[in-house]
């Protein structure tokens, strides 16, 4: 029988980590819990072993979260981190996210149910205990898009790291307690769990547009049967989820290499490619735009194209791959 994952709970105030064990009772037969009323305490715990998620309050004497977080990190990478804070403040979610690469964040008083959400998505991106990912999964992981497999209902059965950081957004895509894949409405949740029902049993893909609260573009999916094994449960496909907001780009140094140019050429192609002009391009490379025409004409003759729309879907077509 594998094991519980194991979750770790990490907050100064008595009074606050009594309430996290009650609210967190109902998740016993499925968590393995422990909760512990410093961060030193905590250290010690994650050393003595490794938590599948943690916890933690934001202030607590001695060692903020953040700081705790960031120390753990270096005994445990992999483990999932979620930060409780007592006040919204947006510079110390930043700092959250940027030092310990935080997978959420919440304010106090936060509802056990929504934490309980929080720590399931933060597991859904992760392999069970003790089994580390296969190199398929750690492949997907580096793939700029969202990749979620889901059963004939919608259920998650796997996430890549990115579509478990877009359903933790909650932009458009989440998970409910039961790990079904919803939409911040009703009728698209709907058309979703109709497209894959539908590519399941006709065999063919489907293409969504899912609205976004925050009132960004639409993210775009496209859903696929995939291969069912014969040792598998039932058949399952694969939803790719890509943000518009969010497209990857390779790197400037990358560019240079792949295209062959010189790194003031990969600049200005890399600029171009973001939705610069040859006048902003020439303001951020602080080149004159006689300059920077000339640049473009050499990375024309070296990439074979003739026209500026070209040449920028000829960067936005390279591999792009996450760290």
């Amino acid at each position: 029988m594998p094991a519980k994952p194991r979750i770790l709970f990490v907050d100064d105030e008595a009074r606050v980590l009594q309430g996290l064990r009650r609210g967190m009772h109902r998740h016993e037969e499925r968590w393995e819990m422990e909760f512990v009323s410093d961060p030193a305490a905590g250290l010690a715990a994650m050393r003595a072993h490794p938590f599948d998620v943690v916890v933690s309050d934001m202030s607590m004497p001695g060692m903020t979260g953040i700081d705790m977080v960031v120390a753990m990190r270096r005994t445990a990478p992999d483990t999932a981190y979620i930060m409780l804070t007592g006040t919204a403040d947006l510079r110390t979610a930043i700092d959250a996210i940027n030092r310990a690469d935080m997978f959420r964040f919440f304010t106090k008083p936060c509802p056990a149910f929504l934490l309980a959400e929080g720590i399931a998505e933060a597991l859904a991106g992760r392999p069970p205990p003790g089994q580390p990912p296969s190199m398929g999964e750690a492949a997907l992981d580096r793939l700029p898009v969202g990749v979620i497999v889901v059963d004939a209902t919608g259920h998650a059965l796997f996430m890549n790291r990115r579509g478990a950081a877009l359903c933790a957004a909650e932009d458009g895509l989440s998970l409910d307690g039961g790990r079904q894949v919803r939409t911040a409405f009703p009728a698209e949740t709907a058309s979703l769990h109709r497209a894959v029902a539908e590519t399941l049993a006709g065999g063919g893909t489907a293409a969504l547009s899912i609205s976004r609260p925050s009132l960004k573009r639409p993210l775009s999916v496209l859903i696929g049967p995939l291969p069912r094994p014969p040792a598998a449960g039932g058949p399952s496909a694969a939803l790719y989820i890509s943000d518009p907001d969010d497209l990857p780009l390779v790197p400037v140094e990358q560019l240079a290499r792949l295209l062959d140019l010189t790194p003031s050429e990969a600049r200005l192609a890399h600029s171009l490619a973001l939705g610069h002009s040859v006048e902003e391009a020439a303001g951020l490379s602080e080149i004159t735009v006689s300059t920077a025409r000339t640049y473009l004409k050499q990375v024309f003759a070296k990439t074979g194209t003739a026209r500026q729309a070209e040449l920028v879907k000829l960067v936005l077509g390279l591999p792009a791959v996450e760290a």
